[in-house]
């Protein structure tokens, strides 16, 4: 079909139990005779927006033309047809045809009302859990040339796995903490030898001194946690919505809660780790030097 002069692709249909193929990421899909949804690469094409109108005409020989309300911004398997995950527009089908039987109404094509499987496709949800995955496997190995198992999006595999910029990111960024917290610990250490020194004078062990840097360590370990994580979780939700619906896909964040407490754990550990140096380096001054300037 032809919206605002731009050549798209254009599906119909409905859904006759659960939910349809094609989501929503806002807006909703179309309902209505005269209500289309488009994907969020045709909006930015377009140059419009959920609510505002457009102008459809159908291919030749029909070549109608009628005006739509845009209702939902949509998401395209990538084996659709469609051009990307991204791009096309959604039609209910009394709405895809309208365009084409508006000229000549006897046309066989407007008198289309059957539901038509393309290619005899059938779509299977199971359940989750080792069941469905059983009842998958065996219909797998009954028909192995038939299934098809969903897989990544290749614009999401490219991303993740050949430019790898989620990984390098990542460790970029603990590299950078990692500098950091070496940092803070010489730096108070070094500051603090006069209190260290005191400490030693009073009776405290090297030890003792030890542990002190060590707990030092742990609390600004446990604070940046406790400050990181739920900010963390934030941006990381809002920067990962921002590039799905730029990309064309339902933004849905997935936080799981072990690997987080994984992060956390390993997070404490390196830091106590990275305490050994500076906290032997405390422990081994004399008390004398360090307060010798008093």
């Amino acid at each position: 079909m032809s919206i605002n002069g731009r050549i798209v692709v254009a599906l119909a249909g409905q859904s006759l139990h659960g939910q349809a193929l094609v989501r929503t990421i806002n807006g909703r899909p179309p309902s209505a005779d005269d209500q289309v949804a488009l994907g969020a690469a045709t909006l930015r094409q377009l140059g419009v927006h959920v609510g505002s109108l457009v102008r459809v005409t159908a291919p030749p020989p029909q070549g109608g033309t009628r005006t739509y309300r845009v209702v939902g911004t949509t998401v395209f398997p990538p084996d659709f047809g469609s051009g990307g995950l991204g791009a096309g527009a959604v039609f209910t089908l009394d709405g895809l045809l309208s365009p084409q039987c508006a000229r000549n109404p006897a046309q066989q094509v407007c008198q289309l009302r059957a539901v038509i499987s393309a290619g005899g496709d059938v779509l299977v949800r199971a359940v989750p859990g080792p069941q469905g995955q059983a009842a998958l496997g065996r219909l797998a190995r009954a028909y192995p040339s038939e299934v098809n198992f969903p897989v990544p999006p290749t614009n999401l595999v490219n991303f993740g796995q050949a430019v790898n910029f989620p990984i390098l990111f990542g460790l970029a960024l603990a590299l950078f903490g990692v500098a950091t917290l070496v940092h803070v610990l010489v730096v108070s250490v070094t500051r603090r030898r006069r209190e260290a020194g005191l400490l030693k004078a009073l009776g405290f062990l090297r030890r003792q001194v030890a542990l002190a840097v060590s707990w030092q360590t742990t609390i600004l370990a446990t604070a940046g946690i406790v400050a990181g994580v739920p900010v963390g979780i934030a941006v990381g939700r809002l920067a990962w919505q921002a590039f799905a619906v730029g990309l064309g896909v339902v933004p849905v964040p997935v936080v799981t809660a072990w690997v987080i407490a994984a992060v956390a754990a390993g997070t404490v550990l390196t830091a106590n780790v990275l305490a050994v140096g500076p906290a032997l380096a405390a422990s081994r001054s004399r008390p004398g030097s360090l307060l010798r300037t008093e």
